[in-house]
Order: structure tokens, then sequence, then C-alpha cells
């Protein structure tokens, strides 16, 4: 009876283990993160089985996957942009034509006129702009913000919003839970509600919510649009960087946003509308919903310099890993130079692949990161692909003032992808993200000067001196690199 009673727990472990074991097998994850799954579920008792429950799935549902489509097949429609077709040629570049069909595939957004971009680098100059076109607004503001913190200079923000809803302006606020937190426990949302602003938990965090989904998928967006009218998009968020982590020992946080008017800000819209619907009214939108918003389509084009964008919403809501295949392409279809930005750069095998051989066939690759961001444990991962990129060619550059927040990747003269998207398996899989691709030479020209003073605030990382580092420091990074498969 004794050998029965001991083995039960090892029966129970091995039938959950067996039944998680058959759903990420449906799942069809990527072939090491399946293996290393396993590993955890059959090796780790109850262990396993708990980190799976909580982490292993990287969807949000049928039934949300289901609804946004619908979403935005009513955007599409509403706004006009489904009536768009897209001309021979309309990304500007043979090269990234078949490019541009792909994500109007994948996101159902075509190539869209965007009128007189301008990049901010600066906060206080983002800010001011920001208040201004909200102090403007006569009919909507709609902001969504993964970090939205009220600390410092982003209080005259949502002041500015305050005033907006006060004077009859629809103001809709949609923020990640976990990433603004700090908004949610100031006297702000009260504040706002009462002046007649609309505000959302976007994938709130609790423990019901954690026995349905993953509970560190998170709303990694950032984007305002004021009016229909002008809109703001990149890695900006809503937190004072001379405030915000200060006391983490990376500096100030250095970003970058574009500020769009024209046909481009529609499908932004779209994309703010559907995410502030499904966080607010949950998978059974009716008609009565989407006539509440009262949107109609754009009578006008405007004025200003046109350049060629298209929106690329991704993340755990889509049917396939768009960005992903997107960043990819655009690294193998490089001929002379390519450039990657990004605070957090993980690469798994595929995207390291990609700028390998980019390398060997002699395009120029750069790779500027943060000498220091503000998780160890991520750094140590990033620090394991050096070696290998080193050795290939590939120029890894570190920025020593402050923590490089920016999010840009440029290929040759022709194509910029700019947003949100880190280089990581998180960015690629987990989070909800926003990019922008913008097939203009003039833009990317800009982008490349902008990029460009980074340099002289960065370190060049040479083969032969980045050996020298400790050996637990290569252990360690090997160790951490074995983990980002199963994020």
């Amino acid at each position: 009876m004794i050998p029965l009673l001991s083995s039960i727990p090892f029966l129970v472990h091995f039938s959950f283990s067996v039944l998680a074991a058959v759903r990420l097998l449906y799942r069809k994850r990527e072939v090491n993160t399946t293996l290393a799954w396993l590993f955890l579920l059959f090796g780790l008792p109850v262990i396993g089985v708990v980190l799976y429950l909580l982490f292993g799935d990287h969807r949000l549902g049928h039934r949300r996957m289901k609804m946004g489509e619908r979403l935005r097949s009513f955007f599409l429609k509403t706004f006009g942009i489904e009536e768009a077709t897209v001309p021979l040629n309309a990304a500007g570049s043979p090269r990234f034509e078949g490019l541009s069909r792909s994500i109007q595939i994948d996101a159902g957004f075509p190539v869209l006129t965007g009128l007189s971009p301008r990049f901010f680098t600066d906060a206080g100059a983002l800010y001011a702009a920001i208040q201004a076109d909200i102090d403007a607004a006569k009919d909507s503001v709609l902001l969504e913000f993964y970090i939205l913190d009220p600390a410092g200079r982003i209080s005259e923000v949502l002041a500015a919003i305050e005033r907006a809803a006060s004077r009859g302006v629809n103001c809709k606020i949609l923020a990640d839970d976990f990433g603004s937190k700090a908004f949610f426990r100031s006297h702000w949302p009260n504040r706002l509600k009462k002046a007649g602003a609309e505000i959302v938990r976007s994938l709130p965090v609790n423990v019901l919510t954690s026995l349905s989904r993953r509970s560190d998928l998170r709303n990694h967006r950032k984007i305002l649009v004021c009016d229909q009218r002008a809109a703001y998009v990149g890695s900006y968020n809503l937190a004072d960087p001379i405030l915000f982590k200060a006391g983490r020992g990376v500096g100030e946080w250095v970003d970058m946003m574009m500020r769009v008017e024209g046909p481009v800000v529609d499908a932004l819209a779209s994309v703010c509308l559907s995410d502030f619907l499904l966080d607010h009214v949950g998978y059974n939108i009716g008609r009565a919903d989407l006539n509440a918003l009262s949107i109609e389509a754009r009578t006008e084009v405007g004025e200003g310099t046109p350049v060629r964008m298209q929106v690329l919403p991704s993340g755990p809501e889509m049917r396939n890993s768009a960005i992903y295949e997107v960043l990819v392409a655009a690294i193998f279809a490089a001929q002379k130079r390519l450039r990657i930005v990004s605070p957090y750069f993980i690469p798994d095998p595929t995207v390291q692949l990609a700028l390998v051989s980019a390398a060997k066939r002699g395009v120029q690759v750069e790779v500027i990161v943060p000498e220091r961001i503000d998780s160890r444990l991520a750094q140590f991962a990033s620090q394991s692909a050096y070696r290998d990129l080193l050795r290939a060619g590939v120029r890894l550059i570190r920025y020593r003032d402050g923590l490089l927040h920016t999010k840009l990747v440029l290929v040759d003269d022709d194509v910029a992808l700019f947003g949100t998207v880190n280089i990581d398996i998180r960015s690629f899989f987990l989070n909800l993200e926003l990019s922008m691709m913008i097939y203009d030479t003039g833009t990317s020209a800009l982008l490349w000067q902008e990029s460009g003073a980074y340099l002289a605030s960065s370190e060049t990382l040479d083969l032969a001196n980045w050996e020298k580092r400790p050996e637990w420091h290569k252990f360690l990074e090997n160790i951490l690199r074995l983990a980002s498969p199963l994020l």
C-alpha cells in the first residue's frame, strides 16, 4: 500500500505534464522553445506545470484574435482605408514591394500617405508639441501607452487632457495595467474621469486573468491621435526621463518619437480604437458600441510633404508573427548598409544568422545598444550573441550617455522600421507592438543622421578586448541565453 501511495504524487505530476505537453505540441511553437518547455514539464515536479500554466501560452486567445480581425475590417471600411488600392511599386522600391504586400495581408493596412513627419529626440519639445495638439483638439483624443507615469512634466500633458475633456472633447486613455501602475495609483484617474475622460486598463493583471492567459503579456504600444488629424508614434513612454527610474543607475532614457498627419493617421486611430474596445467592452462588441464611437471617413488628405508609410501592429492577438517575418526579410534584403538601434537586443538564431549573413556578404552592419540597461539578466543574455557577431564583422556599438531606448532599423537608403519593437523574443511574440514601415529615402536619410548622433557618445566594441572579460561573465551569458526561448 505504501509504494502505491508514494507513487500518487508522481502519477499526478506525470498526468498534468502529459496534458500540458499535448497542448504545447498542438500549439506548434518553435522547436527550441518546445524542447525547453518539455524539459521543464517533466524535469521539475509541479513547478514545471505551474510555470507553463502561468507563462507557457503566448496567445491572448482565439476569441480576441477573431474579434480583433473583425474590428480591423470594420475600421478599414469606416475610414475608407479598405478602398485604397495599392498601386504597382507602392513601396517606392521593387525590392520591398513584396514586403509591403505581406504586411497588408497580415495586418490589413496598405501603404498610406503620411504628411510631413517630424521626429522628436528632446522630451521637452515632444511634450510641448503633444500639449499643443491636445489643446487644439475639438473632437477626440486617443491615447494608448505602455507606461503612463504622472510625475514631472507628464502632469502637464494630463492637465491638457483634463482641459480637453472638460470642454467636451471625447478623450480615451488606454494604459497598460502593469506598466502604468504609478498612474492608476495616483489621483489622476479620478480627476480625469470627473472631467469626462474614459480610462481603461489594458491587459489587467489579477489572479483570475492569470488562470486564463499569461499574466506577462503586455501592451507595449505608444500612440496618441488627436482629432483624426495628427498622430504620435515611437518609443517614448509618457514618463519624464529626468525622473523615471532615476535610481536604477542607467542615466536618463533616450528616445525618439514621430509626429505625422494625413491618411496614415486613420490606420493608427484604428489600432487605438480596436485596443480600447477589446479591453473596455470585451469580446462581445456589438453595433451599439461601434456606433457610439462617432467616426467617419476622411474627406480631405491635407497638406504637407507626402511620405509612403505602412502601419504594422503585431503581437499575441495576431495569427502570424508579422513583425518577426518583416524584420528577418528586411535584414536579408539589405545590400549596402544596415543599422539597428535597440535597448533590448537578444537576437534568436534566425535573426543572428541574418545579421551574420549580411555582414559576410559585405553589408555594413551596425548594432547600437545602450552600455547599461535596467535589467542585468537581459544584459547578460544579450552579450552572449556579441562574439559571433563581432567575428562576422558586425559593428557592435554601446551608447554611454543614458539608457538608449530608441527602436529603429534602417535598411540601405530606402526603408526604415520605426516604433516600439525591441530585437528580442518578447517583442516578436509576447507584447502588443506597433511599428511603422517608412518607404522614403528622405526620411531614411534623416533617421540615419538622427541615429548617427548617438555615435558621439558611444564606444565600438573590439573582439580582442571583448574576449578578455571574466570567464564567469561568459558562463552567465550562456546560461541566461538558454532561458530566452521560454519567454
